[in-house]
């Protein structure tokens, strides 16, 4: 029986008896009035709560694997989840919705102190250190290593973020908000994914325990709601139902909530990948807006280490246990300041397990072994083995850029641990035509400060002006070895003073100098090669003791080369003479006898298949007999002389142009340089040209991707030209400026488009100074 009363209008408000009592009932009892949840049958509770718990714990789920160890902080941030939201629901009872908020905060403070207790973080003791991450803990995070280590300073902002989450959530479940109830989970889920960044996989599990929870709050949500049952109406509906209807019409609804959520568990989980499978963007890394906190020692070149470790070659460094021999990296150097290398990048906290090497090296193969450091190695850098994947340092800092790792407690002296790491092996086939990164990422390493020696660009002009890049670094890393000598002996020093006169034309006999002058050597020619270089330190394998044990002495320590290519990484390139794929031949030159120049295909077969094998050198009796000859010293200075007149005239010759005071002067003065950049890219541009035929031209030679955007600047130019051609005088300063401008801009770009020989003799070449300028 269905009954209908329409409520009257008006101010009085006439009912019946039973009916006023009823409605005087309704308003003791609705949780309007109460501020609490219809009660419902303990299974629906069940699953409504447990929605609730799994939509606040999927932020968990997903910032776990971002972390060195999984289970900790799943466990962890799970059972945080389930508390904090059981927990203020059971206080809202007792207190409205702030005092069931603080009144539940001492919970997650204690697991904070809890977790310092366990895992403790920077700052020793349990109260003092749980002190410290509630202050630290999202800066300890950001500048940290990817995975992050696991320690009270990176878990205690996820476990308060799940705390105020779950919180919030039972706090809106209680006020009758469903959808409000689903916004904390969501903004921790969004969080977490935007605070792994490419550290953690994607986040598919905990999106589907989302989407699952939301299903289920949203299914069962409308019955008996805060919110439903206080909703006013003008009209009341009365029914009187059979209960075996209303039995099979729950079922009804139990199974269509069932299927539902099944259906978008299994699409998140299943076809949620499938579908985004051929997006390749690359989530954003809130690491990099972080400085790391410890910087390299600048003061503490371990470079300047080797000469003196050449010359005394027998102290112990340090002692190596493993199932094999293993050689070992100890700094990278990328910044030159023109009189030496310092160590590049900062170095995050890091833990046990270090970050993947992007890229991984190719054809790797793992090795592990125990290293016991001695007191004689200096600074905090501890040796690892190729790109490392486990340090057993208590305190461990990582940089993923050079791939080196420091000691933040102390000095590597005295300490030992376990690591292990992931050797490669560069097959010069699969290199042979391999381009480098042309990324501004990669600039730096190209770049040569001011004050470079000439011979640099003499020698690169001999040696490495053609050819692949893998085949042009190979080139340098023979040059060196064939034309000089290893002389432990050698003073120590690697900066542009020390090798202008270490360094020899092709063809002569070039200095001698330990493996510190022969790695900052080929950086520098590699980087005047157009390829991005820098220099690293390491140990060879050291003397066999037995047992698996190795003795590494200050004359295994060995610098070398290293030469960035695209999708492989930083490439090792053994340069120093005596290495393991050199040494003396029966036909070697005699000491002060020039060596044959090197042949014009310099990477050959044999000396590519373990041009990266590094090995320190042996001094031999003829390494400490050579005698270092400079020949030719006159006719260098002139050949210098020359190369340097060439493009110091045209660089005044441009600025006279491009300066003159008169603007009708300036703006055809640019119109002769863009006329003379065409004819160096070898396009025909006789004086018969029209400006618009020149100016179509050198649009033609642009790079794609700067012709759109230059085509506006050059049709300015056209008119500038033109004007002062048909009415002189009529141009005035800021066009001038701005003409000279636009010139400057098309040269750069003219010259950038062309191939690197041309690019590299650009400024040498004399033609331009015989053109006629008309």
């Amino acid at each position: 029986m269905v009954e209908l009363m329409p409520r009257p209008s008006g101010r009085r408000n006439v009912q019946r008896p039973d009916a006023a009592r009823a409605a005087s009932n309704d308003r003791q009892t609705t949780p309007e009035t109460t501020g609490q949840p219809v009660r419902r049958p303990w299974p629906q509770a069940i699953l409504v709560w447990t929605a609730l718990v799994c939509s606040t714990a999927a932020g968990g789920v997903a910032v776990a694997p971002a972390y060195t160890d999984l289970r900790p902080p799943l466990v962890l941030l799970v059972a945080c989840a389930s508390a904090s939201v059981l927990a203020t629901a059971a206080l809202r009872r007792r207190f409205d919705g702030l005092g069931a908020l603080l009144a539940g905060l001492p919970l997650p403070l204690a697991a904070v102190v809890g977790t310092a207790a366990a895992l403790p973080g920077q700052t020793p003791g349990m109260f003092l250190g749980a002190g410290d991450a509630l202050l630290h803990s999202g800066a300890r995070i950001l500048t940290s290593t990817a995975p992050t280590p696991l320690s009270v300073d990176t878990l205690t902002l996820p476990l308060l973020a799940t705390w105020l989450a779950g919180a919030a959530t039972a706090l809106a479940w209680c006020a009758g908000r469903q959808v409000t109830a689903l916004l904390p989970g969501i903004l921790l889920l969004i969080g977490a994914v935007i605070l792994n960044g490419p550290a953690a996989p994607p986040a598919y599990a905990a999106i589907g325990l989302l989407a699952v929870g939301a299903a289920v709050v949203m299914s069962t949500t409308a019955h008996g709601t805060a919110a439903a049952s206080a909703a006013p109406s003008g009209l009341t509906v009365r029914v009187d139902a059979d209960p075996a209807v209303s039995a099979r019409s729950g079922l009804r609804q139990g199974l269509g909530t069932g299927l539902t959520v099944l259906l978008v568990g299994v699409l998140t989980v299943i076809a949620g990948p499938a579908a985004v499978a051929g997006w390749n963007a690359e989530p954003g890394d809130p690491r990099a807006v972080m400085q790391p906190p410890t910087e390299p020692e600048p003061a503490l070149n371990p470079l300047s280490y080797l000469s003196a470790w050449a010359a005394d070659p027998d102290e112990p460094l340090l002692t190596v246990q493993a199932d094999e021999p293993v050689r070992l990296r100890w700094v990278a150097l990328g910044d030159f300041t023109g009189s030496t290398w310092l160590p590049e990048g900062g170095y995050r906290a890091a833990g046990r397990v270090l970050p993947a090497p992007v890229p991984p090296p190719p054809n790797a193969t793992s090795a592990a072994a125990t290293i016991t450091v001695g007191e004689g190695l200096p600074g905090n850098w501890a040796p690892v083995i190729g790109a490392p994947t486990t340090i057993g340092l208590s305190t461990p800092g990582y940089d993923a850029v050079s791939g080196s790792v420091v000691n933040l407690g102390a000095d590597i002296a005295g300490e030992s641990y376990e690591t292990s790491g992931e050797v490669g092996d560069w097959d010069p086939e699969e290199l042979a035509d391999t381009p480098t990164p042309a990324g501004r990422a990669f600039d730096r390493y190209r770049e040569l400060p001011p004050g470079a020696p000439p011979i640099l660009n003499e020698i690169v002009s001999q040696v490495a002006i053609e050819g692949s890049p893998y085949r042009r670094a190979t080139a340098l890393a023979k040059y060196l070895r064939d034309s000089h000598t290893f002389d432990p002996e050698t003073p120590g020093g690697h900066g542009y003073a020390n090798l202008d006169t270490f360094l020899a034309t092709p063809g002569q006999a070039g200095g001698g100098g330990t493996s510190e002058q022969f790695a900052s050597a080929f950086a520098m020619l590699a980087r005047a090669a157009g390829l991005p270089s820098r220099v690293a330190v390491g140990f060879g394998q050291g003397t066999d003791e037995g047992g698996g044990e190795y003795r590494v002495d200050t004359g295994d320590a060995v610098a070398w080369g290293e030469v960035y290519f695209d999708g492989v990484g930083w490439v090792p390139f053994d340069v120093t003479p005596g290495g393991s794929d050199t040494g003396q031949e029966d036909d070697e030159p005699a000491p002060g006898e020039a060596p044959p120049p090197p042949p014009e295909d310099s990477g050959g077969a044999a000396d590519e298949d373990n041009a990266h094998d590094i090995e320190p050198p042996r001094s031999s009796e003829s390494d400490h007999g050579r005698t270092t000859l400079l020949v030719g010293i006159s006719a260098g200075g002139g050949l210098l002389a020359a190369v340097l007149l060439i493009p110091g005239a045209r660089l005044l010759r441009g600025r006279r142009r491009l300066r003159a005071r008169d603007p009708g002067a300036r703006v055809l003065g640019a119109w002769r340089e863009l006329r003379d950049g065409l004819r160096m890219c070898g396009a025909p541009a006789s004086a018969g040209l029209t400006v618009t035929e020149v100016a179509a031209a050198v649009r033609r030679r642009l790079p794609e991707q700067e012709r759109g955007r230059e085509a506006a600047e050059l049709a300015r130019l056209e008119e500038a030209v033109n004007a002062v051609g048909f009415a002189p005088g009529s141009v005035d300063a800021a066009v001038a400026a701005n003409a000279a401008a636009t010139v400057r801009r098309q040269i750069r770009s003219l010259r950038a488009a062309q191939r690197r020989g041309r690019r590299l003799a650009w400024w040498f070449d004399p033609r331009s100074l015989f053109w006629r300028s008309s």
